[in-house]
């Protein structure tokens, strides 16, 4: 377990955290639209699709939690704003509290959505990032650095 107080790493896990609950949310809700209004003359294979990246989020939530485990990190107050989303957790004993906006929670979630999905993800990195920065984000069900 790491010690001291709270790393960068810590806060990006628990963004994660906060982040793939809601794309889990979109899934779903996703998956209810196509299942109801009979948009797709073949549903199920749209439906088959959601559910192959929902069991992808539903690992990385896993990996996302077994990390929390080994960094003695806990959230214990969620709930979204107007503005977007609030968090309190704690950390190796140290109280701490998360806002992200809907911008920001729009962007993380399509590009997680993406990846999750199977998807190219190179068209959202901006042609601004230097050439050393363009890296794809690792999802932690595909990494174990987070441990």
């Amino acid at each position: 377990m790491n010690r001291g107080p709270i790393s960068e790493a810590d806060r990006i896990l628990v963004k994660r955290y906060l982040v793939t609950q809601m794309v889990l949310d979109a899934f779903e809700r996703d998956k209810r639209h196509v299942q109801t209004f009979g948009l797709f003359k073949s549903p199920q294979l749209y439906t088959d699709l959601i559910d192959k990246a929902m069991d992808d989020a539903i690992k990385e939530l896993t990996r996302v939690r077994k990390a929390f485990r080994n960094r003695g990190i806990k959230v214990y107050d969620e709930h979204r704003t107007a503005k977007g989303a609030e968090a309190k957790y704690m950390c190796r004993g140290y109280h701490s509290d998360i806002s992200m906006l809907w911008s920001f929670i729009t962007a993380e979630a399509v590009i997680l959505m993406r990846l999750f999905l199977g998807l190219d993800i190179k068209n959202y990195i901006h042609a601004s990032v230097p050439e050393e920065m363009r890296e794809e984000p690792i999802l932690f069900s595909r990494n174990d650095n987070m441990r």
